[in-house]
């Protein structure tokens, strides 16, 4: 109690001064409080809450799957016979290829020695499979006949030009591989026989 009052003196004196100087200053009339009355006061600092258990989870399933896009992208070895060479700039990307949902993406880009060029693009999703998001994407051109290769859950290819476009799912990542010749035919079978080799790298499910 004795703290409350000091508060409430100060606003009492502010006050007071200004018209009240005829009124008994009895500030035990005025202002004491009955016992038993509520008092308020400053909680005490909460204490330091330990981490949600569900957003620890979800990242440690964002660096999982950060990982297995990384293992997916394909290296100088996995294509040691396929004549390509680093590019020394990313080709630009068909309509398609940037048709896929936005995620994680990595990626290379690669050039043959015939001068056409090779683009790897793997995307991972923490909230959705890959399969659901290939399900999703439309691309223009001639759909290719392509077999399920070992190692992934869905593919789905397309031609439109002399450019080509292979999509891989499984699990939480998306392997793309686009290859861009002199013609389709180049491109098909360039891609088709790259199609084994990404799908291999991608995670096991």
């Amino acid at each position: 109690m004795r703290y409350g009052r000091l508060v409430v003196l100060s606003t009492v004196l502010l006050a007071g001064l200004a018209g009240c100087a005829d009124r008994p200053n009895n500030l035990e009339t005025y202002y004491d409080r009955p016992a038993g009355a509520a008092t308020t006061s400053t909680p005490p600092p909460a204490a330091p809450g330990k981490p949600d258990a569900a957003a620890a989870a979800a990242s440690s399933a964002q660096r999982e799957i950060a990982d297995e896009v990384t293992a997916a992208v394909l290296t100088k070895s996995d294509l040691a016979g396929e004549g390509v060479r680093p590019a020394t700039e990313r080709p630009e990307s068909s309509a398609c290829f940037n048709g896929v949902p936005a995620g994680d993406p990595r990626g290379a880009s690669w050039t043959y020695s015939s001068g056409s060029s090779l683009i790897q693009q793997v995307t991972g999703y923490l909230d959705e499979t890959a399969t659901g998001v290939l399900d999703r994407v439309r691309c223009d051109g001639r759909a290719l006949d392509l077999p399920l290769p070992s190692g992934a859950e869905s593919v789905r290819g397309w031609c439109s030009g002399g450019t080509c476009t292979v999509l891989l799912a499984a699990g939480h990542v998306l392997s793309g591989l686009e290859v861009s010749a002199t013609t389709s035919t180049r491109a098909e079978d360039a891609v088709k026989s790259l199609a084994p080799l990404a799908a291999r790298k991608l995670p096991a499910t």
